[in-house]
């Protein structure tokens, strides 16, 4: 096979060219072809892998290959930084593409040798953490990173409709699998704390752009959204409140709740970007039995409550958590106990359900920055995403960003966010958490 008998069947989606970018690319997508099927005869097709407005820190593209001879198939998930300079600068591309790579060539390899350890069976879903993609190959190649991934779609598992409410079970099924991946940290630190000492230092994407005034502006903007969406004579309160919360700069905001060494010894290594369209669901007559975690570009070493918030606070409404968070904080908890057992530590001693409450008191917060970031973007529909290559260029030529965040909007959804929002400031009040 080679470069120019690929053929692609794209239809304009962001990201779409007529090959892969790079020749390096192509060359190590037939490479892992070639390997996995184990023949030099193979048809493959390209085509785009995500669609506008799913994914804003890289390019993400499908290879559907199929020996001639064997009829055996492998579909792969390529995942390129974005090509354009601009969006590569504002959108953390090179860093990002460090931290993922790490997770999947460092991080996680050493949870799956820590499990083994222990007797568990890393295939065995039900039994183990194992809930991420496979990873063929990654390239940290300056301006041709790159990580190739096995497709998911083709066993089932899909995204979830962000613009849908998702039913408990989802919640559970995020609750349960975030349990088990916090457990893994949280014990290896008690048996083997040199293995992820080395992990302890990583630095938060967020503040690489500190002194970015642009970000900030950025943050003022959405900010500013937020605090007209609430009623300020009918609910004083959580106006003022919010308003204090938000007092100050977003980035030292962001330092503090995302530095580790003020959550110990409760920090562990977080997913760190948990909102929907990083999880892929499997359903069975609607009910969803399995789920992956995509995206570890934002890995940190923070509170293991980061996560949750960032999850609960963009993915529910209030009336949601006004019927299950509590509940679902539950659900969290015994599963990080029980696989804590399982791995060999004691979870009343690493981390009682007390520390859970002190941790969620302490930066629970962040679920509502998240909010202000997330919501934005989870409410507007896909055609009414803005080009995020021209807006990253208004960014990096210092333009006035007023006009770029009023484009986050759909009319017929901005019902949907006031009352999100709004519900996730009052939640913020009612918890104690700001």
């Amino acid at each position: 096979m080679s470069y120019d008998e690929v053929t692609m069947c794209l239809d304009g989606k962001d990201g779409a060219t007529a090959t892969l970018p790079k020749a390096s690319y192509q060359k190590m997508l037939e490479d892992i072809v070639h390997r996995e099927l184990d023949s030099d005869d193979v048809a493959m097709e390209l085509s785009a892998g995500s669609n506008k407005g799913d994914n804003y820190m890289g390019v993400v593209f499908r290879a559907q290959a199929e020996c001639r001879q064997s009829g055996k198939k492998l579909n792969v998930i390529i995942k390129l930084p974005p090509q354009n300079e601009a969006r590569r600068n504002q959108f953390f591309t090179r860093p990002s593409f460090e931290r993922e790579i790490s997770f999947y060539t460092e991080i996680y390899p050493m949870m799956v040798e820590f499990q083994r350890e222990k007797g568990i069976n890393v295939e065995d879903g039900s039994e183990a953490f194992n809930q991420i993609p496979h990873c063929y190959q990654t390239s940290l190649v300056e301006l041709e990173e790159a990580i190739m991934m096995g497709d998911l779609k083709e066993f089932g598992f899909e995204m979830f409709d962000r613009h849908q409410e998702q039913k408990f079970e989802h919640f559970e099924l995020v609750m349960r699998t975030l349990g088990r991946y916090h457990a893994l940290s949280l014990a290896l630190k008690d048996q083997h704390p040199e293995r992820i000492e080395p992990h302890k230092s990583m630095v938060e994407l967020f503040t690489t752009r500190e002194d970015d005034g642009q970000m900030d502006q950025w943050f003022t903007m959405l900010t500013t959204r937020m605090m007209e969406a609430l009623d300020q004579e009918q609910d004083p309160e959580v106006y003022e409140k919010v308003k204090n919360a938000m007092d100050g700069t977003f980035m030292d905001k962001i330092k503090e709740l995302t530095n580790g060494k003020l959550a110990e010894p409760y920090a562990v290594i977080c997913h760190g970007d948990c909102w929907n369209n990083n999880m892929l669901f499997k359903h069975e007559n609607g009910i969803p039995v399995d789920i992956r975690l995509l995206d570890w570009q934002i890995a940190r070493y923070a509170s293991p409550v980061l996560d949750l918030m960032y999850f609960l606070f963009t993915a529910s409404t209030k009336r949601f958590r006004d019927k299950h968070y509590e509940t679902l904080l539950d659900i969290y908890h015994q599963s990080l106990s029980s696989f804590m057992r399982r791995l060999g530590s004691d979870p009343e001693k690493l981390f009682p359900r007390k520390a859970l409450d002190d941790q969620l008191k302490k930066f629970g917060r962040f679920g509502l920055f998240m909010a202000v970031m997330l919501l934005p973007v989870i409410t507007t529909k896909s055609e009414d995403v803005p080009d995020l290559e021209e807006m990253a260029e208004k960014m990096e030529s210092g333009a006035d960003l007023s006009a770029e965040v009023d484009n986050f909007r759909s009319e017929s959804t901005e019902g949907i966010y006031r009352e999100k929002i709004v519900g996730c400031c009052q939640d913020m009040v009612q918890l104690g958490y700001i």
